[in-house]
């Protein structure tokens, strides 16, 4: 085959290469059985990448133990009380997204500059030290101070782990590999809340601490780096043995190098912002962010963050770190759900099913919420004395029969957002740019992405006063149902395609 001629020609022409067939083609001939042990291998590559992802399900659901510690014992690691108001329990979950924010002005730069592999140890230094001063917190200051550290960290880990899996798998379980990130999210966040359940705020700061570290400094430094960043940066020797280790021996490892190169020609040269302001880039860039609005105005870091406080809100049904556990696992299962179907059906059909069941759930929540609070206004109208059942009787039969209805929609939310728009975004943010400018583009996005979840955790306890907390329910409905229209007309489908 000969070398493709690129010179005046666009980049999506180069993208639509037929070499993909003949890859694909060669790939078939491998026996099944070594594709399975070569498919076993790039699985362990991604787990002990997104490894780290632990430590972020961990952080970003951590404020509901420290608000269900609060509850009962408010008391520091020194003894001193600890007092944080509604809006201080609110910025305990949005500035971690504060953090991320100058976190993404650098990070895809640091990124693109030291490599995928370099940048996951270098995250663990401030990640540690933000956690050790939560750990050590006497106050609402230290508490807020150290999330914005942690955050900063994430952000970085954030860009480097989902190029990095992105650009270390086959193209037939690319979309797996992506959700790696969130089921180890998920882990996370089942972990915090068990271990909530024996160990205090600050010890799981500790035990937070000691976990990033050795992720950082003991598991990272044995990762391969991306063969793709390497082939950028001009060391195709060893670019060829990082693909030849992950793709095998039957593979065209030189066609897949002429591809990579080919797709990433037509950005070389551009640095800095002017990368983004390519037409094409712009449009893609656009779509995501749309992605990234739709995601948290539906609700999907609020869940995260304050499960408990939502289920207090709507009426419990079960003991509360049960319930908030059953939501996170609720989390985790559409998580794994999605990574067996997503390179099956594709990203398009996974949002717009996820915004579908998402939308149902809310509501009926928003329903049930404001069907409760104006019969409990009706039953306080009633004449004391007037022979009929006491209030308190009404009101106990009520809630003994329909207070499952809370517990049970929020796990339908939680399901229906790890099937798809809570992890869709940021798989798109990598999945649509090739190498060259992927982490850099990738990090316009997700600091965009990262401002609205603080948006929209900043605002969760103004908008329940405003709207009441069926209006916010039914909010979130209305925002899915606006997912589904924008998945269908913009939204593009990459399952199948090389990203470069």
């Amino acid at each position: 085959m000969e070398e493709p001629d690129i010179k005046g020609k666009s980049c999506k022409h180069q993208i639509t290469s037929p070499v993909h067939n003949r890859d694909k083609k060669e790939n078939d001939e491998e026996p099944a059985s070594k594709k399975r042990l070569r498919y076993l291998k790039q699985v362990g590559l991604f787990f002990a990448a997104a490894m780290g992802h632990w430590n972020l399900g961990l952080s970003l659901s951590w404020p509901n133990t420290l608000a269900s510690d609060l509850q009962m014992d408010n008391l520091t690691l020194f003894g001193t009380e600890l007092h944080l108001a509604d809006w201080e329990m609110d910025m305990t979950s949005s500035m971690l997204f504060i953090g991320t924010l100058p976190g993404f002005v650098f990070g895809g730069w640091l990124v693109a500059w030291l490599g995928r592999r370099k940048s996951m140890m270098v995250l663990a230094i401030p990640a540690s030290l933000g956690w050790m001063l939560i750990a050590l917190a006497i106050n609402s200051p230290m508490i807020l101070l150290g999330r914005f550290i942690v955050g900063i960290a994430y952000a970085l880990l954030g860009v480097a782990v989902r190029t990095y899996l992105v650009e270390i798998s086959d193209t037939e379980i690319r979309g797996a590999a992506g959700l790696t990130t969130e089921v180890m999210k998920g882990i996370g966040a089942i972990g915090v809340t068990g271990l909530g359940m024996i160990l205090p705020w600050y010890h799981l700061a500790f035990v937070s601490t000691c976990h990033i570290m050795i992720y950082g400094l003991l598991i990272v430094p044995f990762l391969p780096e991306s063969p793709t960043y390497l082939l950028v940066k001009g060391k195709e020797d060893k670019a060829h043995q990082v693909l030849q280790y992950l793709r095998g021996k039957y593979a065209n490892l030189d066609e897949e190098m002429k591809q990579l190169k080919a797709k990433n020609e037509c950005h070389t040269g551009k640095k800095g912002w002017r990368i983004i302001f390519k037409a094409d880039i712009i449009k893609k860039c656009s779509i995501v962010f749309g992605l990234f609005f739709i995601s948290n105005f539906c609700g999907s870091e609020v869940i995260r963050a304050n499960a408990l406080r939502m289920l207090q809100t709507s009426g419990l049904s079960l003991d509360k770190d049960l319930s908030t556990i059953f939501i996170f696992v609720l989390l985790l299962s559409g998580n794994i759900s999605q990574a067996l179907i997503i390179d099956r059906i594709g990203r398009r059909k996974c949002l717009a099913l996820s915004l579908l069941l998402l939308m149902i759930a809310y509501a009926i929540l928003g329903s049930y919420v404001f069907l409760q609070s104006q019969e409990i206004e009706v039953i306080h109208l009633l004449p004391e004395g007037n022979g009929t059942v006491p209030e308190e009787g009404i009101s106990l039969t009520i809630s003994k029969t329909w207070n499952w209805i809370p517990t049970v929609c929020l796990m339908s939310a939680a399901f229906s957002i790890s099937l798809g728009i809570g992890p869709i975004p940021w798989m798109l943010s990598v999945e649509y740019f090739p190498t060259h400018i992927r982490s850099q583009v990738m990090s316009v996005c997700t600091f965009i992405g990262n401002l609205m979840s603080f948006v929209a955790l900043q605002i969760y306890s103004p908008l329940q006063v405003l709207l009441t907390p069926a209006g916010l329910y039914w909010s979130y409905s209305c925002f899915a149902l606006i997912g589904i229209l924008y998945t269908i007309l913009f939204v593009t489908e990459t399952k199948g395609k090389r990203v470069g």
